[in-house]
C-alpha cells in the first residue's frame, strides 16, 4: 500500500505530518480553538522542536473544529520543517 505523504512538494498530508511530528519528535506546545461570530472555528496549533531549539504555529478555519485543528496542525508542521 502506497501512503501518499504530500499533497505537493512541501506540503505535507494530515498522515504525512503526524509521521513527521513523530519522526522529528516535536512537541506540541499548545492549542487554541474558538468559534468566530460567522460559525467557522479558528484553530492555532503551535509546536517546539527541541533537537533545533525552535518553535513555529500554523492556523486554520473551517466548520468542523477537528478539522480546523488538524490542518492547522499540519500548517505548524510545515512551518517547523521548512
Amino acid at each position: 500500500i502506497h501512503v501518499r505523504v504530500h499533497h505537493a512538494p512541501l506540503v505535507p498530508t494530515f498522515a504525512g505530518a503526524i509521521d513527521i511530528f513523530e519522526l522529528k519528535q516535536l512537541e506540541k506546545v499548545k492549542v487554541e480553538t474558538q468559534q468566530s461570530q460567522g460559525g467557522q472555528y479558528v484553530a492555532i496549533v503551535q509546536l517546539y522542536d527541541k533537537r533545533n531549539d525552535i518553535s513555529r504555529a500554523g492556523a486554520s478555519q473551517d466548520k468542523d473544529e477537528v478539522v480546523a485543528e488538524g490542518l492547522a496542525f499540519s500548517n505548524a508542521v510545515r512551518q517547523i520543517i521548512f
